[in-house]
């Protein structure tokens, strides 16, 4: 079994990487790192960035992710900004951005880096959704997770997804196309 340090602390990433990795014999050891991230609107650039602080931290090849969400109907916002949105907004603040908005569609855009010192290696998946006009599900740190439907949850939020069995989770993260399964082709490839 290869591992492959991958640097968060968000418990909802590390379950992904480690259902899909594992189908590939990859075992992923999440690590805490204090990495600055630098702010703007080119995603690729952000992880890329991301990655390589991450590896001068670690000094060991690593794994980082980040998101970004895009609502077409309000030119992309909030992109890579979705994190500070959720620390900001409530539940109904997305519901009260949203009213009276035809085209609910949101985009959620995965991106891992991986870096090992000398290869830098960004991977990207795109997964559509929709904001839906009510409050399903709980989450503490996420309020968009209450609101958004992605295309491949069978019309649970995201909040709503998480909070079902193990089982499910581990279903929908096997089946759903993710970015942890582009990067797993390349990974048994190259190593």
């Amino acid at each position: 079994m290869k591992t492959i340090y991958f640097a968060t602390s968000n418990q909802e990433k590390i379950q992904i990487a480690r259902v899909v990795c594992s189908e590939a014999n990859v075992d992923i050891k999440p690590v805490t790192l204090d990495v600055d991230e630098i702010q703007g609107e080119d995603s690729e650039v952000i992880v890329r960035d991301k990655a390589a602080r991450a590896y001068q931290q670690l000094g060991m090849p690593v794994v980082v992710s980040d998101d970004t969400w895009e609502i077409p109907s309000l030119k992309g916002f909030p992109g890579a900004y979705m994190k500070s949105i959720n620390y900001w907004f409530t539940p109904d603040d997305f519901l009260r951005l949203m009213d009276g908005v035809k085209d609910r569609r949101i985009i959620l855009h995965q991106y891992l880096a991986y870096n090992d010192g000398n290869v830098t290696e960004v991977f990207k998946n795109d997964i559509s959704g929709q904001i839906i006009n009510e409050v399903r599900g709980k989450s503490k740190k996420s309020p968009n997770a209450t609101v958004t439907v992605l295309d491949s949850d069978d019309g649970k939020t995201i909040a709503e997804v998480f909070e079902q069995a193990e089982e499910g989770l581990i279903a929908r993260h096997k089946n759903r196309p993710d970015v942890w399964h582009k990067f797993v082709e390349w990974f048994k490839i190259t190593q």
